[in-house]
């Protein structure tokens, strides 16, 4: 016997289509068509009429599920109360656990939709016992993935994505995998192993593949092992397929052992005391790495700045040198490439060449920094940026660089202003915050009026941040500027600024750079390390720059044995004196800078802010 509701519903429809007959002379509605019962899984393709439509011509046995898929369709077009009509009527005929998982899926849908995600969950909590048709699982899991995503919580959805997993196609399973990976990627090895569950094999698995992934590795060696050990200890799960790709191509790279590398840096001239640090670097990584490579590895430097590449590069090769490191700077590294070395090439600059297997590079870049902000402004969901930066070919390649990575990251726009000098700063502010517009505005007001007027000039409230590009100087009077200028109807906006912002020989900067964001080496930060003391020790007046170039020589020696794995392998990081290290398919070094925040006259990262607030609210 057909339910009342439907009887009702159908009711009103004839009516409803015998009185628009009348009032026209339309055709007549066709036949209903029997069609195969959908899955409750899938969205629904059709409104919720076609749904009751079959329900009224199915087999008494299938006409729950079909009047079920029109609440869902009810739903799916934004119309609750008729869903709600429809599974309150259904619930009393849910008197089978398949009916009443059915039931239970489709309210919890209509909450996913309505954004109630906890009483959805509540009601998404199965006993794993139950008889249930494969798509119901597959719809059960699904739905608990999707709106743990929603409420940020990426092991859980993780978990039900994994049990998602088995009632997938194979070709569904693919994009399943990256799903999970990209959520647990972000987690550190000691959550993830936190959260593994014993007998769990297929979480557990997934779990503890990433966190792998995600310890700093030391050397292709220990991370074949553990991954090894792990293809032991799980030999069947679906992950190794995920990762097996990437980790065979690694593997079956040959790492780079030089016997004999050259140097290429200027080593007098103008640029020698840059050329001089990077060299301290090399070889403190040299003495300090021995057994990186077999004990007869010779370094060989060469002055750059003596003689021409075309003349040098022969004699390297009469050397025999089997590695180049350098040149560093751009037109060297340039008139290298035109001669087609026969050597892997391991730059410490870069000139965007053509993709080459044997060529890898590793500038210091500005506009990586520049690129870098944009995306950690975006993590902190910071709205319409202002930038504000030097009048010149660096000021303007950041600028740039930091605009084209937001437009990748958000939709709203960025505001750009360029200052010629330090005496044009005051104006470039003024611009920037639209004060100069308000003074103009309350200008013309008085020339119309005829009369003073008693009015505050006022400066824009739509954006809510600044990066700056500047050095030291240069950055105090901006931070002084904006002080002064931002209105006190506005919020002052929050501060960004890259690593030449800070000095830290500069005694005046305690309270003029207070609480700006300034992203910076780890290196820069070091102060207890075996490796700070001794470059204390040996270079007490080494400059913040010099510093930077020599952790830049420092990595670079650090890397060559792991070179050509870290670029077949997409997860192999390093933490290294300038950052967090990666290699692109490219050849091109990957620095994720640290992040930090001025206070009392020094910079403190704000992984170590967090831990100390955290610290307090436990206290």
């Amino acid at each position: 016997m057909k339910h009342n509701l439907i009887s009702a519903l159908r009711y009103l429809s004839l009516s409803l289509m015998l009185l628009l007959a009348a009032c026209s002379s339309g055709p007549t509605k066709p036949p209903i068509v029997a069609i195969d019962l959908p899955s409750i899984a899938v969205a629904p393709e059709h409104n919720a009429e076609f749904y009751l439509d079959q329900a009224s011509i199915a087999p008494v046995e299938q006409t729950f599920e079909w009047e079920l898929l029109a609440a869902k369709a009810y739903y799916q077009q934004g119309m609750f109360q008729a869903g709600d009509a429809v599974t309150t009527s259904l619930n009393k005929q849910a008197n089978t656990v398949q009916r009443g998982a059915g039931l239970r899926l489709v309210s919890a849908y209509a909450l996913e939709l309505q954004g109630q995600y906890t009483p959805a969950l509540a009601l998404l909590d199965f006993d794993p016992a139950w008889q249930l048709p494969d798509d119901y699982w597959y719809a059960y899991f699904q739905a608990r993935g999707n709106i743990y995503q929603k409420q940020n919580n990426p092991l859980a959805a993780s978990g039900a994505f994994i049990e998602l997993d088995r009632y997938l196609s194979e070709e569904a399973r693919e994009a399943n995998h990256q799903t999970i990976w990209q959520l647990l990627k972000p987690l550190t090895a000691f959550t993830l192993r936190s959260f593994q569950q014993p007998g769990n094999e297929l979480r557990n698995g997934w779990l503890e593949i990433v966190a792998i992934s995600n310890e700093p590795k030391q050397s292709p060696e220990k991370l074949v092992a553990k991954l090894q050990t792990w293809k032991t200890e799980y030999p069947a799960h679906p992950a190794l397929d995920y990762v097996a790709g990437d980790l065979a191509k690694a593997l079956s790279i040959t790492p780079y052992t030089p016997q004999k590398v050259a140097v290429l840096l200027p080593l007098s001239g103008k640029y020698q005391n840059n050329g001089l640090a990077v060299k301290d670097g090399l070889v403190s990584a040299f003495l300090d790495s021995q057994t990186e490579f077999s004990s007869d590895t010779e370094l060989v430097f060469y002055d750059t700045q003596s003689q021409a590449m075309e003349t040098l590069y022969p004699q390297l090769e009469q050397d025999q040198i089997d590695f180049i490191v350098g040149p560093l700077l751009k037109s060297q590294l340039r008139s290298l490439l035109n001669l087609a070395p026969t050597q892997p090439v391991f730059a410490l600059n870069d000139v965007q060449a053509g993709e080459q297997e044997q060529q890898f590079f590793f500038p210091l870049s500005p506009e990586d920094e520049a690129k870098q902000a944009a995306q950690f402004m975006a993590q902190r969901e910071e709205q319409n940026p202002l930038l504000l930066a030097p009048q010149s070919s660096l000021g303007k390649r950041m600028a740039e660089s930091f605009t084209e990575e937001w437009q990748t990251l958000s939709s709203s726009p960025v505001d750009v202003i360029y200052y010629a000098n330090r005496n044009d700063l005051q104006r470039a502010v003024r611009k920037l915050l639209h004060t100069d517009m308000s003074q103009q505005r309350i200008s013309q007001f008085k020339q119309i009026l005829g009369q003073d007027l008693e009015a505050e000039v006022r400066s824009r409230s739509d954006a809510n941040s600044l990066y700056l590009v500047g050095n030291n100087t240069e950055t105090k009077l901006i931070k002084a500027f904006i002080d002064v200028t931002v209105s006190p109807f506005a919020v002052s906006p929050r501060l960004y600024a890259s690593s030449r912002s800070y000095d830290k020989n500069d005694e005046t900067s305690e309270n003029e750079l207070d609480g700006i964001y300034i992203s910076e080496m780890p290196w820069i930060l070091e102060q207890q390390s075996v490796n700070a003391i001794r470059h204390q020790q040996l270079w007490p007046s080494s400059s913040d720059s010099q510093k930077r170039l020599y952790a830049l020589g420092y990595d670079a020696y650090s890397l060559i044995s792991q070179l050509a794995q870290m670029r077949g392998y997409s997860d192999y990081q390093l933490n290294g004196l300038t950052g967090k290290l990666s290699v692109n398919q490219q050849g091109l070094v990957i620095r994720q800078l640290t992040w930090t925040q001025y206070k009392d006259g020094q910079l403190v990262p704000l992984e170590i802010q967090a831990n100390t607030l955290q610290d307090q609210d436990i206290e």
